[in-house]
């Protein structure tokens, strides 16, 4: 240990000598260290880190992925979702496992006469005892809140709503707010550190499930197998593992399979039915909760991950070429030392102590890089995605990950720098009574091996860069089959505010006109379900003309919509018409489809024939066909091409919420008040959400796209940067060791040009190595970024020329300083040079 600390006081000494040397060291260091702490920092909230509850990897996360038919509610994989019946069936038989149920739903939350929207949960009663979360006031739910079906007017506050909403007052106690229209007691306030159970969400309030039909006032969902929409999780009892839970509740799913054919009566054909009937049960780990951000985010993550490890490989290579120059300057020191008895370890030890002592510094600085990068992150991704519980702090996690990542790269970049620094010919080096700055040739070669290294490094981030450039220009660019510009959007929820289907549609009946009425309107229209949002509402369905294959199932995304949907959002009418004020709950019903769905399954032509919803061989092909129109995005820009059918709002019989789209003559921003007043005249108490553009919309519908390519351009950038910095730098050094060489051509009547070109044709086939290497390599990235791409092979040839022209620019442009330098070298100073 003393031998240690000598090594590291001595190793201090030596960089405060050198500072020049030790800033740009440290500097380089600072930014690939930074750049990897800022995502290891993402990495690990989003994926890594488990829920704050203890024992989190006893919870685990049910899926039944298989055949499904009726009602589906589900915020990512439909094989989560569960209907209530079934979910209690599951928990009373569980013996190995303590089943707890949830269902995000969205809450008007009236508190002395002032409405605030908030993200709430239907939970079981002994949703928070499986979880082990205490109670900071009052008392959270127990099994006696899951009684009768609206018996449990009770709320539980999370910790920071309550701080927010209420001051952190303890009057909150016992007090009665209504929330979706319902008069609901407050009877406690969760522990500070929970949220929820899906990372990046947050819940303000937790309402028992019993309360489902008041808080979905116009679907109750609870007595039905099937309707699928629950979330199923649950703690493992001690002792046991995932495994064996899964295996006991297998014994006992078939069984309730069975039963739920029997409740529903299905029409599925035989094969389907047996298909259902063995479906698995599938125990999850759900350490991280529910795992929907992690999903999405997972494969950018570890794309973000490769590229900042790879911006460090060539930060560590320029500091590894700053230390093998330095090492040159240094020979005579070390031939000295070694000849008066020093063992070439003890040197080896002395240099990687220097290293680490650089990386430690590098680390440092690197600190505040990351911190203000992950909270320019995490600011873009509250606003746009809407992500919560994240923070910039860098905590021990952190911290740790910073520090074992500074004494890698410090072995990592000083290792091999250290053992050439110490093997050199002891005789002809103490002989040398020059400045030390002519090294042997396994310098020169390691130098250019670092440079290679980068090069074909650097390539790879470019390739990268473009690939992700061009995946977004693509979906910038990609048809929608909508004209979103200047167009208005908002929401309204008037089933939260206690409306029925009936008082709903006669408030849409009212504010369409009114919202015509508003100067600079050209057309509006109402739809329940908002386009490019990520939400989407599907159902299996037949036509009359079409004979489904076996094992084919056929299902439609469904939407709800009003008259002049189609002209608002700029959909063409390909042929039939569009929907009238005519048509109503009790009129002839009627549907659009979009051209997909036509030319696949009205070969023969669409107007006038029937469809029906759902599968089987008893269908009333209630529905008929009055219209097709153009194909066009609906959830997601990247979505392929799908079957859609359009019914008239005015024939939902759940009807409860809308979404209005505005088109306007002028700036659709500056109708913001407007809007808010016709709805506020028509109803006071009725919150207007999710105001802005449609351009927004899908502005923030592509904003992991454009994180994704805004952040490879800049790594891309930053690696030509430091490779310009490591090339510039091994030229200079090359230079100064030919000094005597190229004085010697000059005197014998070599031109400047002749020069120029030794140096620059160094530079040249160091880079074309680099890119031998590197080419390779960036194909294998396009195929691994694949998932993540949008209108552009891995294997794209201009980008591939693109990328290789920037490098080799950056190539020539950093060489071509020591070129110009060394074609103006003093003949006679040089032939004197040592």
């Amino acid at each position: 240990m003393e031998t240690l600390w000598q090594d590291l006081k001595y190793g201090m000494r030596m960089l405060t000598k050198s500072r020049a040397f030790t800033l740009v060291a440290i500097l380089t260091l600072a930014l690939g260290i930074g750049a990897n702490t800022a995502i290891f920092s993402l990495t690990d909230q989003i994926l890594l880190r488990p829920l704050p509850a203890p024992n989190p990897q006893e919870l685990v996360v049910l899926r039944s992925p298989g055949p499904i038919s009726g009602r589906v509610s589900s915020d990512g994989d439909m094989a989560t979702s569960f209907s209530y019946p079934m979910f209690k069936a599951l928990r009373e038989k569980s013996e190995l496992v303590n089943l707890l149920g949830r269902f995000a739903v969205s809450m008007d939350v009236a508190v002395d006469g002032q409405a605030e929207r908030a993200e709430g949960e239907l939970v079981t009663g002994n949703y928070f005892a499986a979880l082990q979360v205490p109670a900071a006031l009052g008392r959270v739910f127990t099994m006696q809140d899951e009684g009768a079906t609206g018996s449990n007017p009770v709320a539980v506050l999370s910790y920071g709503y309550w701080q927010r909403r209420f001051g952190g007052s303890p009057a909150v106690l016992n007090k009665t707010v209504t929330i979706n229209a319902t008069a609901i007691t407050i009877v406690g306030v969760a522990a500070p550190w929970f949220h929820g159970v899906q990372i990046g969400q947050f819940s303000d309030v937790f309402v028992p499930m019993s309360m489902k039909p008041m808080m979905t006032k116009n679907w109750d969902g609870l007595p039905n197998w099937d309707h699928y929409w629950m979330a199923i999780l649950g703690r493992l009892k001690p002792g046991v593992t995932r495994e064996q839970a899964q295996a006991a509740l297998a014994v006992v799913y078939k069984p309730l399979l069975e039963e739920q054919l029997a409740q529903t009566k299905s029409d599925w054909s035989a094969e389907t039915r047996q298909k259902f009937l063995k479906k698995p049960l599938e125990l999850k780990p759900g350490a991280s909760g529910r795992p929907i951000l992690q999903n999405d985010a997972k494969d950018g993550l570890v794309m973000m991950t490769i590229m900042v490890g790879l911006v460090l490989l060539i930060a560590c290579a320029n500091v590894a070429n700053l230390l093998v120059a330095r090492g040159v300057a240094r020979q005579r020191e070390i031939a000295v030392r070694l000849a008066i008895g020093a063992s070439r370890w003890r040197l080896v030890r002395q240099l990687l102590a220097e290293s680490v002592l650089l990386a430690l510094g590098g680390a440092v600085a690197g600190l505040l890089v990351a911190f203000w990068t992950v909270d320019a992150l995490l600011a873009a991704l509250s606003t746009n995605l809407e992500v919560q519980g994240f923070t910039s702090n860098l905590d021990g996690r952190i911290l740790a990950f910073n520090l074992t990542l500074a004494l890698l790269t410090g072995v990592i970049f000083g290792l091999l720098p250290a053992l050439q620094t110490t093997r050199p010919a002891l005789a002809g080096t103490l002989k040398d009574q020059g400045t030390g700055t002519t090294g042997g040739k396994g310098h020169t070669r390691l130098r250019k091996v670092l440079v290679v290294t980068q090069i074909a490094m650097t390539l790879l981030l470019l390739i990268g860069a473009g690939l992700f450039a061009k995946s977004f220009y693509s979906l910038k660019k990609h048809k929608l089959g909508i004209k979103p510009d200047h167009i208005l959007a908002f929401s309204i929820a008037p089933e939260q505010g206690g409306y029925t289907p009936e008082r709903t549609r006669g408030l849409l009946y009212q504010l369409l006109p009114a919202l015509r009425g508003l100067p600079a309107v050209t057309s509006a229209a109402s739809v329940e379900v908002p386009v490019l949002t990520g939400n989407t509402s599907s159902s299996s369905f037949t036509t009359d003309s079409y004979q489904a294959k076996d094992e084919e199932y056929l299902t439609a995304i469904t939407n709800w919509v009003s008259p002049d949907y189609f002209t608002t959002l700029g959909i063409p009418l390909i042929a039939g018409r569009d929907f009238s004020v005519q048509e109503g709950p009790k009129t002839q019903k009627v549907i659009i489809i979009n051209e997909f769905l036509a030319k696949h399954y009205y070969p023969n032509g669409a107007i006038g024939r029937k469809f029906a919803f759902g599968a089987g061989n008893n269908l009333k092909f209630e529905y008929e066909v009055i219209g097709v129109v153009a194909d066009s995005k609906h959830a997601r820009v990247k979505e392929e091409g799908k079957p859609f059918a359009y019914m008239p709002y005015a024939q939902l019989d759940g009807l409860g919420r809308a979404t209005f789209y505005l088109r306007t003559a002028g700036e659709p921003t500056a109708l913001a008040t407007a809007v808010r007043r016709e709805v506020q005249r028509l109803d006071g108490n009725l919150p207007v959400y999710d105001l802005r553009t449609l351009e927004n919309v899908i502005e923030r519908s592509l904003f992991a796209e454009e994180l994704l390519m805004t952040l490879t351009i800049s790594f891309g950038l930053l690696a030509a940067a430091l490779a310009a910095l490591g090339i510039a730098g091994v030229m200079t050094y090359t230079v100064a060791r030919r000094t005597r060489e190229i004085g010697i051509r000059i005197a014998l009547g070599a031109g400047q040009g002749h020069v120029q070109w030794l140096v620059l044709r160094e530079v040249g086939v160091m880079a074309i190595f680099g890119a031998a290497v590197g080419l390779p390599l960036a194909y294998f990235l396009g195929k691994a970024a694949k998932s993540l791409l949008f209108g552009v092979q891995e294997g794209d040839p201009w980008i591939a020329v693109g990328a290789l022209a920037l490098m080799m620019a950056v190539a020539v442009f950093s060489g071509f300083l020591p070129a110009r330098r060394a074609s103006r070298i003093d003949p006679m100073v040089a032939l004197r040079y040592e």
